[in-house]
């Protein structure tokens, strides 16, 4: 295998931390590469083990989606789901997750294990918080197959086009990366790309910005007709949906957004074409900013204390 060479690439992510905070982006794309090897140096190993942490609404968000994309997969291999065995390997699973993360076993193979921002920083989580949060997952993983969108599946699922599927495409010379929770064909020549959210909020500009990038996905990658687009954002929390139809106002809006966020980020490289980030130049936010307090790099960053060690 050859080495890896990191390069700059855009996502929805990599672009809402970008603007959220300079320093942590640099952390999670540049101080942190190459932090796996166990070689690395301390503070390049630090940040990496940081970048991996999860917090506990993200870990609800990530096993529900993963449950989803268990499900739809089945679905499409003929396979009847058995949702008592699949909740039941579940609640194992997301135990295995807390006692691995509580005990500290998860650093040794951070990129494949759970560990929680909670422990590692010692932020308040006593056994009722963990109590409802796994019967959160249990909740709405349940809630998913009494959905509305996955028992429409169940006569169709010919029609699944793609479940949690890495995409790569480009937008002028940047390589934009996607994964779309699920895409449908509509059986009419247009697709339905549904989000699923799992979250109490969200920020419906940010929700809108994200499906206007999967409408650029589609039409320009796997032409789409510009007004066979119709996004969906089905949170699993509340059991609710909002319909988007991505039109070309949209597409045209989200390519420009992309092209905008590549010149920014590449503005601040000491090399662009070699991809190189000089810390100096990604200043952090102001002392005391709300971020901070929930930010995986804090520790590394000099704005709060780390509980264990990396």
């Amino acid at each position: 295998m050859g080495t890896l060479k990191n390069e700059l690439v855009w996502s929805h992510s990599r672009d809402r931390l970008f603007r959220s905070c300079r320093r942590a982006y640099w952390f999670a794309y540049y101080g942190s590469w190459g932090g796996w090897d166990l070689r690395a140096p301390p503070e390049q190993r630090t940040a990496y083990v940081q970048k991996k942490l999860t917090s506990i609404p993200q870990w609800i968000g990530t096993r529900v989606h993963g449950a989803a994309e268990q499900a739809i997969g089945a679905l499409c291999s003929s396979r009847p789901p058995d949702v008592e065995a699949n909740v039941a390997q579940l609640r194992r699973q997301l135990q295995a997750d807390i006692d691995g993360s509580r005990s500290g076993a998860w650093l040794q193979r951070p990129s494949k294990r759970v560990g929680f921002r909670e422990h590692y920083y010692g932020e308040p989580a006593d056994e009722t918080t963990w109590t409802a949060a796994t019967a959160e997952v249990e909740r709405q993983v349940r809630g998913f197959y009494t959905n509305r969108l996955y028992q429409r599946l169940v006569a169709v699922p010919e029609r699944v086009l793609e479940v949690e599927q890495l995409r790569r495409f480009w937008v002028g010379d940047a390589e934009v990366y996607v994964a779309l929770d699920l895409l449908v064909d509509d059986g009419r020549g247009g697709v339905v790309v549904v989000d699923w959210k799992t979250g109490e909020q969200h920020d419906h500009h940010e929700v809108a910005g994200q499906l206007g990038v999967y409408g650029l996905y589609t039409t320009r990658q796997l032409g789409v007709p510009e007004d066979s687009v119709l996004t969906m954002y089905v949170n699993l929390r509340s059991g609710t949906e909002t319909r988007h139809r991505v039109g070309p106002p949209e597409i045209s809006k989200a390519e420009q957004e992309i092209r905008e966020g590549v010149d920014s980020m590449r503005a601040q490289l000491t090399d662009p074409a070699q991809n190189v980030a000089e810390l100096e130049r990604f200043p952090p936010l102001p002392p005391g900013a709300p971020a901070c307090v929930r930010c995986n790099f804090r520790g590394v960053c000099g704005r709060g204390n780390v509980a264990a060690p990396a």
